[in-house]
C-alpha cells in the first residue's frame, strides 16, 4: 500500500510542478526575473560539467580532460560553432592522451 501513496504523491507533485509553470508562463514575467531565468542553462550546464573535470576523484586535480575542455572552450567562444568546438576538444585531448601516453 505504501508503493502506491507514493507512486500518486509523485504523481501529484509532478502534475503540481507543471500545471504552475503552465500558469506562470501564460503570464508575462517581470524583466529581472526573465533575466535571472535565462542564467539558469548556463549554471546547470557548468554544475554538471565542472565537477567531473576540475575534480574527478573528489579533490582539485584537473587533468587531460580539463586541458581539453578549456581549448574547446576557448574555440566555442572564439568560433561560436558546435561542430568545430567538438573537434577541436577532441583532437586535443587524442593528441595529448598521445603525447603524455
Amino acid at each position: 500500500m505504501d508503493t502506491y501513496a507514493v507512486i500518486l504523491g509523485m504523481a501529484l507533485v509532478t502534475y503540481a510542478t507543471r500545471a504552475l509553470a503552465i500558469f506562470l508562463l501564460s503570464r508575462r514575467l517581470p524583466p529581472a526575473l526573465e533575466r535571472f531565468l535565462s542564467h539558469i542553462p548556463a549554471a546547470v550546464f557548468a554544475a554538471l560539467a565542472f565537477p567531473p573535470l576540475l575534480a574527478p576523484e573528489g579533490s582539485f586535480a584537473p587533468g587531460l580532460p580539463a586541458a581539453a575542455a578549456a581549448v574547446a572552450a576557448a574555440v566555442a567562444w572564439r568560433t561560436r560553432q558546435i561542430f568545430t568546438t567538438i573537434l577541436a576538444g577532441m583532437g586535443c585531448y587524442w593528441l595529448l592522451r598521445w603525447i603524455v601516453g
